[in-house]
């Protein structure tokens, strides 16, 4: 078979060996690996011309607004303690509230036990569940910082996240910032290891280049900053899927700045079976036609009062890599099954070799921003798998696209409960 592969290969012309592996210079080549190459290119030539520039390369943190730190769930005893432990004493002036959001395992409890013993530490439950968006809700008027961080309630900050988090708040313009979210259960199985490989792509580096191109949607539920006056004149949070990214686009849309933090480190538990990541992925990939196709698609309205180019930029991306490339993949594919099973095999390996140089670019870059090369290298060892993983992340967003464009799938699923879906407009 390899040796068929290689005289197959040197039969192709250039633009015949282009075509073969078309989707993947069109999916990721451009989006990840050319762009990681021009951010370091960047980067290395600003810190060469720094000296003669009068450029500042250090990092300081010196910005320092009052906090309150979030952390809102349901059923967390086994966790909520530990998140409480890596988050008190870690910024000087913060304040903590526990939102149990109808828990039934004694979550309660165990930040009960925890605020006696420590200052500055609210807890808030609620009698009945209303989903994540309905307890930060509940807890933002007991806010009274400048900066209000969410953190999830099975998640570990790193020691300096918070002072990391709050920098770009120095810059008024700035109503939110995107933390780096981070495997903390990366060696559990390869499922998790595969996806710790993942978030070092798309989280630390990819989000890192949407902030500085101004085209970043997201910042994750699992560890985010808003300016709380922002998100006062929003009136909060939407309850409804997707809550995260939804407040982001609104607060794109009223003016104000989302940009990322690279090195404001969270660590969380991630999914560690694949059906669970594929259910997982499929809601992340709802959110994009609930959004940006649908509630939010005033993004790129010239004629808005508050359009900007950076908007218009981050709608144009959203469409072209996550469903108008998803579904010429699905096309591509398509085809490629009704020729023969040869070149079906050919094809196929040819995108697996070339996908693998384009790896070993991006842990290349990865490694260059990386604050512990040790363990990513260790991460990377999963690299030759990284094909098949994003073969199959491809395939949810698929059936994701297709599910929230026909039936609306979003407003179905038990990630908020019924009542407040029957409750809620469907996008």
């Amino acid at each position: 078979m390899l040796s068929d592969w290689i005289h197959w290969l040197s039969l192709k012309q250039t633009d015949e060996l282009l075509f073969a592996v078309l989707p993947l210079l069109l999916l990721d080549a451009p989006r990840y690996c050319v762009a990681g190459i021009l951010l370091c290119v960047w980067d290395i030539g600003r810190f060469l011309l720094s000296p003669l520039l009068g450029w500042q390369t250090q990092r300081r943190l010196s910005h320092q607004p009052s906090v309150c730190v979030v952390l809102a769930g349901l059923n967390e005893a086994d966790t909520v303690g530990s998140t409480l432990a890596s988050v008190w004493g870690s910024y000087p002036d913060l304040e903590i509230i526990v939102v149990d959001d109808g828990s039934s395992d004694g979550m309660t409890t165990v930040a009960e036990t925890f605020a006696a013993d420590h200052d500055n530490v609210i807890v808030l439950r609620k009698p009945q569940r209303g989903g994540k968006s309905s307890a930060l809700n509940f807890a933002l008027p007991f806010a009274r910082a400048e900066i209000v961080v969410c953190v999830d309630t099975d998640s570990h900050l790193q020691p300096q996240a918070i002072w990391e988090i709050v920098q770009p708040f120095a810059d008024p313009r700035v109503g939110a910032v995107a933390g780096t979210v981070l495997a903390r259960n990366a060696e559990t199985n390869l499922c998790t290891w595969l996806q710790a490989a993942e978030y070092l792509r798309t989280i630390f580096v990819g989000r890192m280049l949407s902030s500085r191109l101004g085209i970043l949607g997201i910042v994750s539920g699992a560890f985010g900053a808003f300016r709380r006056t922002a998100i006062e004149r929003l009136k909060g949070w939407d309850v409804g899927p997707g809550e995260d990214g939804d407040l982001v686009l609104r607060l794109r849309k009223s003016g104000w700045q989302i940009v990322h933090a690279p090195y404001a480190q969270c660590l969380t538990n991630l999914p560690t079976s694949f059906v669970r990541l594929f259910k997982q992925r499929r809601r992340w990939e709802w959110a994009v036609i609930t959004f940006e196709c649908r509630k939010h698609i005033d993004l790129g309205n010239v004629f808005s009062s508050n359009f900007s180019w950076n908007n218009l930029g981050l709608l144009v991306e959203r469409f072209t890599f996550t469903i108008a490339l998803t579904l010429a993949f699905a096309a591509y594919l398509v085809w490629l099954v009704l020729q023969d099973r040869e070149l079906l095999i050919f094809v196929l390996l040819t995108n697996y070799v070339a996908y693998l140089a384009l790896e070993v670019v991006q842990w290349l870059v990865i490694l260059f921003y990386s604050l512990d090369r040790r363990r990513d290298l260790r991460i990377a060892l999963c690299a030759p798998l990284m094909p098949c993983y994003f073969f199959y992340l491809r395939f949810a967003t698929l059936v994701a696209i297709i599910e929230e464009t026909f039936w609306r799938r979003s407003f179905d699923d038990n990630f908020v409960p019924e009542r407040v879906r029957r409750v809620t407009w469907r996008w």
